[in-house]
């Protein structure tokens, strides 16, 4: 009993290093995208050298694309985990969105422990200028979700690979989600997927002091709104997640 007790302490310790980290990227990232908004009154829509202020009517480019360029990028590294990745932030202000999308990526080695150079976690975030300040509480909540997704991707393998954690490629099952082979609820039962979706959605759980039960279940509940997943999807991925808990010491019910 005392060997178990000690295991959950040490889960929690650890458990606590990437809540602090995370908390502190996010305000971070959530002071800039402050600061960024000045772009909305700037005569050609310009921050940090790059327009991302778009009016009705004018051309918006693609956020994923590499020729818009990231208003905020930065080297972390931190010694009580350890990581070490680079981290950059891609904003665009859209009159007339009339929305909130955040959304990242975590361009990774899909090797343990072999890669030359340091990870990539990108965040990037679309919003309306008339939303804003009022948006703010609600991108700090997705900011520490997507982070603490994106920062799980990149200790499954690459520079980062922590060896409990290490889950081989699953690109070629992506590729036939992508592609329509496979349903897309499956993507939500992928290895890797499953442990990024819970630890985000944990934390989320965590900062806003909500039930993880309610948490999980808002989740999924938007993808069985916008018919992405069924709820029969839903009851199946939940089944999944739920005897994977155990095993991130997470001490809940979904």
């Amino acid at each position: 009993m005392i060997f178990i007790n000690m295991i959950s302490l040490k889960k929690m310790i650890v458990e606590g290093r990437y809540d602090s980290l995370v908390t502190t990227l996010s305000r971070r990232l959530l002071q800039v995208i402050k600061y960024s908004y000045e772009s909305v009154k700037e005569p050609k829509g310009r921050f940090a050298d790059e327009k991302i202020y778009f009016k009705q009517g004018e051309t918006i480019p693609n956020i994923q694309d590499t020729a818009f360029k990231p208003i905020w990028f930065e080297e972390v590294e931190n010694a009580d985990i350890p990581l070490d990745f680079y981290l950059e932030l891609k904003v665009q202000w859209i009159e007339g969105f009339n929305d909130l999308h955040i959304g990242g990526d975590a361009f990774n080695e899909t090797k343990r422990g072999v890669a030359d150079v340091a990870p990539l976690i990108e965040i990037r975030l679309k919003l309306d200028p008339k939303d804003y300040p009022n948006v703010l509480s609600e991108i700090a909540m997705d900011l520490r979700d997507t982070l603490r997704h994106e920062i799980e991707h990149i200790t499954q393998s690459g520079w980062n690979t922590i060896d409990s954690k290490y889950i081989p490629s699953d690109q070629a099952m992506r590729n036939k989600i992508e592609s329509g082979k496979l349903p897309p609820a499956r993507y939500f039962t992928l290895p890797k997927e499953i442990d990024a979706m819970i630890q985000g959605l944990y934390l989320r759980a965590k900062k806003t002091r909500t039930p993880f039960k309610q948490v999980v279940d808002n989740y999924l509940n938007i993808w069985v709104s916008n018919q992405s997943i069924t709820e029969t999807d839903k009851q199946n991925i939940l089944k999944v997640w739920r005897e994977r808990l155990p095993k991130l010491g997470i001490r809940q019910e979904i």
